[in-house]
């Protein structure tokens, strides 16, 4: 058995951290098991909350396309009524969080 999809998905978690660290924002983990809607709550000085989807940014070519897409994915009903933001770690370590 392989826990390659849990690493690659540790390891976004973690890379999106950080970088939320760098920018000022403190980070917060929950402490239940990942099946819940949020991976992460970040919290800035002045009281901005983020809860945040950390996914691996993986990309696919689609039929009659020449260039690989990202691989978008879509929010559960309740991320949607949380606020939940999808936060796309590509292989470099970028981060880009979404805006529903």
């Amino acid at each position: 058995m392989s826990h390659k999809p849990q690493a690659v998905g540790a390891k976004a978690e973690l890379i999106l951290a950080a970088d939320l660290i760098e920018k000022g924002y403190w980070v917060f983990s929950p402490i239940t098991n990942h099946d819940g809607p949020i991976d992460l709550v970040a919290v800035n000085q002045s009281g901005e909350i983020l809860l945040l989807d950390a996914k691996a940014d993986n990309k696919r070519l689609n039929k009659n396309r020449i260039t690989p897409s990202r691989i978008y994915r879509v929010r559960t009903k309740i991320q949607k009524e949380l606020g939940v933001r999808i936060a796309y770690v590509n292989a470099d370590g970028k981060v880009s969080i979404t805006d529903h």
